[in-house]
């Protein structure tokens, strides 16, 4: 896992560096890291601090509409720029913390040498493994549920009905192996690329996982609705 060109794989987490100038989004792949975005921070009061992290929060937004599902914060030791945005997020954004598992790095993020340090003492790898398993739980409870509640689909077929249909779209839960093994399948991209653009939430799952292991029995794809209101 190294910033770089080339192949990058599916996403998997949002890095984001915190500093007295800027907040620098790294976008984590499952086998690369990205540069995304950098927001600068021109904190000067109360109402600057709440606009600098709430256009975090947005593009923390947007980026997890793209598939990403954790967050890792970097910041330096003595600092409370991680302290201060996740003080934000529980007073404003309640829900993100519930949906969206975040975890604090002691360290800067700020350029792609920064990074690579971080991915060299292996902090990156050690923090993404945390969101990951604490994501993977939220996942399988959500789908769990669904089965129970006779509100999963289980083909992709199924999907694109629904697409056209009375009902919701709440998460999608695609395994490795079924993603690569569909990458060609230009029906299968359209109606993935569709479902996206209606703010489908899509999840690509590691294998030998117990959600992927879930979703293995289930045929490797599932697709978790409601009923519109």
């Amino acid at each position: 896992m190294m910033p770089r060109r080339g192949r990058r794989g599916y996403p998997t987490a949002i890095l984001i560096g915190l500093s007295e100038e800027k907040a620098t989004f790294w976008t984590i792949y499952s086998e690369s890291v990205k540069p995304s975005k950098e927001i600068e921070r021109n904190v000067v009061d109360e109402k600057s601090a709440n606009k600098f992290h709430e256009a975090i929060v947005e593009n923390i937004r947007n980026l997890i509409k793209q598939g990403f599902t954790g967050v890792i914060i970097t910041s330096e030791e003595r600092t409370n720029y991680e302290s201060r945005l996740t003080d934000y997020i529980t007073k404003h954004h309640k829900w993100l913390k519930v949906k969206v598992p975040m975890r604090h790095l002691i360290g800067k993020a700020g350029t792609k040498i920064e990074v690579i340090q971080l991915i060299k003492e292996n902090k990156i790898q050690e923090a993404l493994k945390y969101v990951t398993e604490d994501t993977e739980v939220k996942l399988l409870n959500l789908l769990d549920k669904a089965i129970v509640e006779d509100t999963v689909l289980y083909t992709i077929e199924e999907l694109y009905s629904a697409l056209n249909s009375d009902k919701n779209i709440i998460a999608i839960f695609v395994t490795e192996e079924f993603n690569l093994r569909n990458q060609r399948n230009r029906r299968y991209q359209s109606i993935m690329q569709i479902a996206r653009n209606f703010g489908a939430n899509v999840t690509i799952l590691k294998q030998n996982t117990p959600i992927s292991t879930r979703l293995d029995q289930l045929g490797g794809f599932a697709c978790v609705i409601s009923l519109k209101s």
